[in-house]
């Protein structure tokens, strides 16, 4: 128990639902950064009750419209109702608000909400809370030996660590989430775009009805190489915390393991290349057979989603897959193939995907419980569906259907 009340907790995360009174469903991400680390249990009640604020605050709305695209503003009336002693925050984040189940109704909204389109000023979600502690990592091996494959995934597991646990730099701006991944503008903030993960909306993305397939699956491919990376950094981390260090999640913490996926700077279609680093030392734990086998499920998985989006969305296969031939090997540096490989998922129900997925992921590297990466995963699988969604109603609204 002392363990868990170190006063190691910088910041916390909870996803807020709630009916306005037009009975619709929004649903965002609420973000707490703390003047000062507090303690687990600290941390976590301060998240449960400003998360019941933010419950109460969308209750109050005669509608949805009144909430889409008014992050900064409803974070701003939040942080007004905290109550007497609740702890010090350097800023509360209100990010990738949404209609639960209708992306297009919240993507109309946004569009209405600014004459023109602007990139986003900066991160719209933040990493997730550090509450998730590991072991220490293995030992050395005995001088002179060569080091197994299995200590080779302990020295990553010791090397990624800090990627968890980055602090929070006491320059960061008044409100809204920290970045340790470059400066932020000082220029006042605006609206916030549609993707609650993604840098901005490409001004190519915006095309007139009965665009041809080809520049549709161009305009596509960014969005669906950056949830393919987001993927791929989700699973590695997951499967750190849990095969690799033998962590358990408690209940309720399944979206804050998810949302370990940290923010890039990097422009829409950059994700991966931004983390670099970090995936080149899990290329080198793996091996690089292994490792490009993790990846190319990754992308399979996204190519799966950008799919089911556009079927969801009343796209017919005969429009919807010839964008996806285009949009893979844009994404994927000229491969096509991702295109037939999801013909495994789309055999099975949806329900089944991410069960399914964490099975084939952990079959190729050989370790961990699917079981236990998939209840982990699926927060992480859902927020690239609603992401997905969103960029999904583009090429549909740009195929003429």
């Amino acid at each position: 128990m002392a363990f868990w009340s170190t006063a190691d907790v910088e910041l916390v995360s909870r996803v807020v639902t709630a009916k306005t009174k037009n009975d619709r469903r929004v649903r965002g991400k609420l973000t707490l950064h703390f003047a000062e680390a507090q303690t687990q249990g600290n941390a976590d009640d301060a998240g449960d009750r400003c998360a019941t604020l933010a419950e109460e605050l969308f209750g109050e709305a005669d509608d949805h419209e009144q909430l889409i695209g008014a992050e900064a503003e409803l974070a701003a009336a939040l942080r007004l109702r905290l109550p007497p002693r609740f702890p010090s925050i350097r800023s509360l984040d209100l990010a990738a608000l949404h209609v639960v189940g209708d992306p297009s109704t919240s993507a109309a909204l946004r569009r209405a909400s600014t004459t023109t389109m602007r990139a986003v000023a900066g991160p719209v979600s933040t990493p997730a809370p550090n509450t998730i502690r590991g072991r220490s990592p293995s030992s050395m091996p005995p001088s002179g030996d060569a080091p197994s494959a299995s200590f080779r995934v302990s020295q990553l597991a010791a090397s990624t660590s800090g990627t968890f646990r980055a602090p929070i730099s006491s320059a960061g701006p008044a409100s809204g989430p920290i970045s340790t991944h470059g400066p932020r503008s000082s220029s006042p903030p605006t609206r916030r775009g549609t993707l609650g993960r993604m840098r901005a909306i490409m001004p190519g993305m915006m095309l007139a009805p009965g665009a041809p397939p080809e520049a549709i699956g161009q305009a596509l491919a960014p969005f669906v190489r950056d949830c393919a990376g987001r993927i791929l950094v989700g699973f590695l981390r997951g499967y750190d915390l849990l095969a690799l260090r033998g962590l358990a999640l408690e209940e309720g913490s399944a979206e804050m393991l998810a949302a370990l996926v940290p923010v890039s700077d990097a422009p829409l279609g950059g994700y991966e290349a931004s983390r670099t680093s970090e995936l080149a030392r899990w290329q080198n734990a793996f091996g690089e057979a292994v490792f490009q086998r993790v990846r190319r499920e990754s992308q399979v998985a996204a190519i799966y989603l950008a799919h089911m989006a556009l079927g969801r969305l009343g796209v017919p296969p005969s429009v919807g897959l010839p964008i996806l031939q285009e949009a893979a090997p844009s994404a994927f540096g000229g491969e096509r193939g991702t295109v037939l490989e999801m013909a495994r998922y789309v055999s099975i129900p949806a329900e089944s995907f991410v069960p399914a997925l964490c099975q084939h992921l952990v079959d190729t590297v050989g370790h961990g419980d699917a079981t236990q990466l998939a209840a982990a995963l699926a927060p992480l699988v859902t927020s690239v569906e609603e992401d997905m969604a969103i960029a999904a109603t583009f090429a549909r609204d740009a195929s003429g259907v």
